[in-house]
This record gives structure tokens, C-alpha cells and sequence, in this order.
């Protein structure tokens, strides 16, 4: 009996885990909505998508123009065919097609701005990657980088530093706008428009050398790009918002597991207390 009732709480326990992370699973969520289940056309499109794209990056480090202008047919096809319903929304999708674009435009360029060439190419690597990765995209390394942007910044601030201030700020805003397409397909637009107009207002402070402001409007930055790379304040490890949002998955898991202990303890003194009222030994017929 008591080992039928322990492989009974560990099968509870195995279920109880499976149903959890099954309905905290962002793949067949919609990052934009968080209501709308992705299509399995949908998935398999995406990936047919992300594996161009890598082709066409690897041909844009290797310099091969006459190859990266067939790869951007091809993705472009592929765009135009395809349904991402579920994995992103109308913004997302409209990003994705400025970046398309954007790689055509300079890919004709090439030659004579080969860097943007490169940083369009990952502009667009990225932004793929960001409809088939949810919980560890690309984008999401550039964490460091933009925190990284925003510290040196505020030291410039606090110096009175106003041409080392806006060299910060330039860097912060080229970084943005490298991931912003990455971070349209996976936020939502009011979470996307919250830090586009704090980094606006910010350059405003920065192009008025406004220091003292500059240094009272950081922390605030700071907490939106937390949130924005799903990240909780002052932990070190990334989190995706879905995590964030949703603890209560976590802690009905934790809740099983603790009930099951308590179950099996409660089992183990009741079965103690029936041993220790029986004799030691049966009484002799």
C-alpha cells in the first residue's frame, strides 16, 4: 500500500508539472496579444522565413553580394506567401517588412556602405528569429549593450559631460534601432510606444544639455528596458514577460508539490501510529 501511495504522488505531482508549463508555454501565444494561437502553417512558415534569412546573413559576412540579392528574393517571396497570424500582430508584421525592404535598399548599396549593409543584415536576422524564439531570441543579448549605453550615459550626466552625454545617447538610440524590429513582433505596441517616447524625450534633453535632467529621467529608462527584455528588477538572469506576468503558474506547481509532502508525512505518522499501538510480537494462540 505505501508503495502504491508514493508512486500515486509522484504520477500527481509529473501531471500536475506537464499541465503547468503546457499552459505557460508562449509558443502558441500570440507576444503581442497574448490571447491568439498560432497556426501549425503559421510556425512552419516562420521557420522556413528564419532559415533564408540565415543563408542571406552568411552571404552578407562572406561579401557575396550576387548571392545576397537572390536570398532577398527569396525571403521576399516567402514574406508576401506567408500568414504569421498568431505569431506576431499588424506591427510586427509591418516591421518585418521594413526590414525586407531596408535589406534591398542596402543591398543595392552595398559597395559603397558595406557596414550598413552588415547592420541591416542582422537587423533583419534578428527580427526572424524573434517569430520562431520567444524565450531566448537573439535580440534579447543586446540587454547588457543597452544597460551598458544607459550607465555611461548617466556618468557623463553627472560630470556635465554634454558632448560624452550625447555620444552615449547616440549609441543607445543606433542599438535601439538595430532591435526594434525584433521587439515590435515580440511586445505589445503600448510597451513598444512607452519606450519609443522616453528615448525621444530623452534626446531632447540631451540635444538641450539638460544634465541634471538627463540624470533624473535614467531610472526611470532603466526600468522600462527591464521590462521590455523581461527582466525583474535587479535580477541577473533574463526572464521572459510571460514569467513575469505570470507567476501564479509557478506557484500552483510549488503549491502541488508542498501539499503532496505534507500528504505523504501525514501518511508516513498515521501508518507510525498504527505500528507503534500493535504488540511487538502476536500472542501466542
Amino acid at each position: 500500500m505505501f508503495r502504491t501511495f508514493r508512486k500515486f504522488l509522484l504520477v500527481l505531482s509529473a501531471l500536475l508539472l506537464l499541465h503547468a508549463i503546457s499552459i505557460s508555454d508562449p509558443i502558441w501565444a500570440d507576444p503581442a496579444s497574448g490571447d491568439t494561437e498560432t497556426s501549425p502553417a503559421a510556425s512552419i512558415q516562420a521557420k522556413a522565413l528564419n532559415k533564408e534569412v540565415e543563408q542571406l546573413y552568411r552571404h552578407v559576412e562572406e561579401g557575396n553580394v550576387q548571392a545576397v540579392l537572390e536570398d532577398t528574393r527569396r525571403v521576399s517571396s516567402l514574406f508576401e506567401a506567408s500568414s504569421f497570424q498568431g505569431l506576431t500582430g499588424v506591427e510586427g508584421i509591418h516591421a518585418l517588412a521594413e526590414s525586407i525592404l531596408e535589406m534591398k535598399e542596402a543591398t543595392a548599396r552595398a559597395v559603397q556602405e558595406p557596414q550598413h549593409w552588415m547592420r541591416s543584415a542582422g537587423k533583419l536576422r534578428m527580427a526572424s528569429d524573434s517569430l520562431i524564439h520567444s524565450r531566448d531570441a537573439l535580440w534579447l543579448q543586446y540587454f547588457k549593450v543597452i544597460r551598458e549605453d544607459l550607465r555611461v550615459m548617466g556618468q557623463y550626466a553627472a560630470q556635465q559631460d554634454k558632448p560624452g552625454m550625447k555620444r552615449a545617447y547616440d549609441s543607445l538610440e543606433e542599438h535601439y534601432e538595430l532591435i526594434r524590429p525584433s521587439i515590435v513582433i515580440q511586445r505589445k505596441p503600448e510597451d513598444v510606444n512607452m519606450i519609443e517616447s522616453w528615448i525621444s524625450y530623452a534626446g531632447g534633453l540631451v540635444t538641450s544639455g539638460e544634465t541634471s535632467e538627463v540624470q533624473r529621467v535614467l531610472p526611470q529608462g532603466e526600468e522600462m528596458m527591464n521590462m521590455l527584455f523581461g527582466k525583474k528588477k535587479d535580477e541577473p538572469a533574463l526572464a521572459p514577460l510571460a514569467e513575469v506576468r505570470e507567476p501564479w503558474t509557478w506557484q500552483l506547481v510549488i503549491g502541488a508539490f508542498i501539499l503532496a509532502a505534507l500528504t505523504f508525512v501525514g501518511y508516513r505518522k498515521y501508518r507510525g501510529q498504527q505500528y507503534s499501538s500493535k504488540p511487538m510480537f502476536p500472542r501466542k494462540l
